[in-house]
């Protein structure tokens, strides 16, 4: 577990659970890191464990493809969200498409 607060968050905000795969697929797409079922086992099973109010109650799980980044997540018990984090150094293009992404995933739920 991890506080969230990595020095290096440049995004974050709250999605839907249902979508937390999704932009972790879309994420790691812009990003060149081929998420698989690996990734998401370790980060669908941390998930319960984590609250997104617990000091260290977050979860890191690393995307390493061409532009790395850390994803950060939390659960927000009693609700249907997640709080997600990204750390690292992404480029503009990069940067905008992960903002929008977030956007999407906490605007609509994915089918």
């Amino acid at each position: 577990m991890t506080t969230g607060d990595d020095d290096r968050v440049f995004t974050g905000h709250w999605v839907f659970e249902t979508n937390l795969r999704p932009l972790c697929e879309a994420v790691a797409h812009f990003t060149g890191y081929a998420f698989d079922d690996w990734d998401w086992q370790a980060i669908d099973g941390a998930l319960p464990a984590t609250d997104a109010e617990r000091h260290d109650g977050w979860y890191a799980h690393p995307l390493s493809g061409r532009v790395p980044l850390t994803l950060l997540v939390a659960d927000d018990p009693g609700s249907a969200v997640v709080f997600v984090r990204f750390a690292g150094e992404p480029g503009e293009a990069e940067r905008g498409r992960i903002e929008a992404a977030l956007h999407i995933f906490s605007t609509w739920a994915v089918s």
